[in-house]
């Protein structure tokens, strides 16, 4: 053999065996689902799946762009920054139906969150994900979401089938850990309107988004929601992730030290993550948008305000601005004194929501909170609430390539909450 081909056949040898290598000692454990070990899957691209990730943040807060910055070059995440805008900075003449009864910061929020999309209709994206610049994330995000796009893929596919298959949207796995009395009408009528996401799971060949086709608005960052039920303007169709380790047990399934504990907790085993539709849903934390639903929020609330935006939102999704079909929407002039009547369709918006929430509010070391409860006082507590191995708590271990076994777990079953 030629000494060429001798030094063409050991690089043959040679060149997998330090791929390996660089694989196993070069990519921390920890990074190892944000850096793509499933290429294939959208949601491990460093957008999770969408267009664009774009952050929302005030030029002013230097701080909190240095600490997103950080978590997202660990999390192999690309943001696109939108500056948010103070609330005395809009005029009152560019707010629907005047300015008269809304706070300065819900004028800066909703002229914020509507850059976002109107970024989102001029770059014609297919998808983006709008998120604010104080949240956090598990380190094990991209797994979620790959668990997150089944779920949300199943939940499509089975309410558009029109519950032609009864047996299995009343099917729901008996819990083995009981139920608590007070709880027992809740559970029941979950019980009948849930299905295992192991049930719908199958490979979608005609579907042309990782999460499903069809949605307007898939709400992953919130500070709670309600589980849709009978009763509720939304389909209480819902999804179950059972015995997931990236959901802390229930005492941990609290927002805000001024809520009550998550229902969620009452009503599933332990270590349950529930996909459903948006209802109640508060804080607009991180939400994704497809073209259409940039579009129409955009057009809603280009002429309408009547609210701070994650209610506005809240209400969007669950139809409140929907008018019957035949019937005229009633919105107002930049100077609220003339109605305008357009025609508008039954069209209600498709928005998905998960509880517990995969993003969330974090709550630095010395950082006031902007959550104020009834009665006065501000939350007291360092940490974020629903999330495990934070990213944001983790921030130290993580630019020093430590493993996922070398994570501070901020929730664990037998350890305090982070509220005092």
């Amino acid at each position: 053999m030629s000494p060429y081909r001798r030094v063409f056949a050991a690089l043959l040898v040679i060149t997998p065996i330090l791929y390996i290598y660089w694989r196993k000692f070069t990519v921390p454990e920890a990074l190892i689902g944000f850096r793509g070990h499933a290429a294939t899957e959208d949601v491990f691209n460093n957008t999770l799946g969408f267009s664009k990730i774009f952050v929302i943040n005030l030029p002013s807060r230097t701080d909190r762009r240095d600490r997103m910055s950080l978590a997202g070059a660990v999390s192999n995440l690309s943001f696109t920054w939108i500056d948010g805008v103070p609330g005395d900075q809009v005029s009152d003449q560019i707010v629907p139906g005047g300015a008269k009864g809304h706070s300065v910061g819900a004028k800066g929020s909703w002229r914020s969150h509507m850059n976002a999309l109107q970024a989102v209709v001029g770059e014609n994206l297919e998808s983006a994900l709008i998120m604010e610049d104080d949240v956090d994330w598990d380190v094990r995000l991209k797994s979620q979401l790959q668990t997150f796009a089944s779920a949300s893929r199943g939940w499509l596919r089975e309410s558009r089938s029109d519950k032609k298959q009864p047996d299995l949207l009343n099917f729901a796995p008996p819990s083995p850990f009981g139920r608590r009395d007070s709880a027992a009408t809740g559970v029941e009528e979950s019980e009948r309107n849930t299905i295992q996401l192991s049930a719908v799971t199958r490979t979608d060949g005609d579907t042309q988004n990782v999460f499903g086709d069809g949605w307007d608005v898939l709400w992953l960052g919130h500070c709670g929601a309600d589980l849709p039920d009978e009763q509720s303007q939304v389909s209480p169709l819902k999804i179950t992730i059972p015995d997931d380790e990236t959901v802390p047990a229930p005492k941990h399934l609290k927002p805000h030290p001024f809520s009550l504990p998550d229902k969620l907790g009452d009503v599933y085993p332990p270590h349950t993550r529930v996909v459903h539709a948006s209802s109640g849903n508060v804080c607009s934390l991180a939400y994704a948008v497809s073209k259409q639903g940039a579009r129409k929020l955009l057009w809603e609330f280009s002429v309408k305000f009547d609210s701070q935006w994650d209610l506005m939102l809240q209400k969007w999704c669950e139809g409140g601005y929907v008018a019957k079909e035949g019937d005229s929407q009633t919105s107002h002039d930049r100077d609220g004194d003339e109605d305008i009547h357009y025609p508008r369709r039954n069209d209600t918006p498709v928005c998905l929501t998960v509880q517990p929430p995969l993003i969330s509010h974090h709550y630095p070391k010395g950082s006031a909170s902007d959550i104020q409860g009834e009665g006065g006082g501000y939350a007291k507590g360092i940490g974020t609430p629903y999330i495990r191995l934070s990213v944001q708590e983790n921030l130290q271990h993580l630019i020093v390539g430590a493993l996922e076994g070398e994570m501070v777990d901020q929730l664990p079953d037998n350890g305090k909450t982070i509220w005092k």
